[in-house]
């Protein structure tokens, strides 16, 4: 029962920290609304705040993937887990 815990612990930190450097991606990129991490870690369906018809540039792209990179090279073994099949999105509050 104690290990659970530790395990639950650990898992609500590991999830925090991701957070925590989506939000600061999201920060840095003010035009980002939303992206989606494939099963196989691709970055696609990048969503911008533009006008109608603007594509992502690839600066964009490889900026995600950059930040993302830098995410798995930091905690690869939990980080990998928690990016895959999920859709980051903007919180507007």
């Amino acid at each position: 029962m104690l290990d659970d815990h530790i395990v639950a612990e650990r898992s609500s930190d590991r999830v925090a920290q991701c957070r925590a450097r989506v939000a600061v991606l999201f920060e840095r990129l003010p035009m980002l609304c939303g992206f989606h991490v494939t099963t196989d870690l691709t970055v696609v369906e990048i969503a911008v705040d533009s006008w109608p018809g603007c594509a992502p540039t690839g600066e964009l792209v490889r900026e995600i993937c950059a930040a993302l990179e830098d995410l798995i090279a930091e905690r690869a073994d939990d980080t990998v887990d928690l990016l895959r099949g999920r859709t980051f999105a903007r919180a507007v509050h």
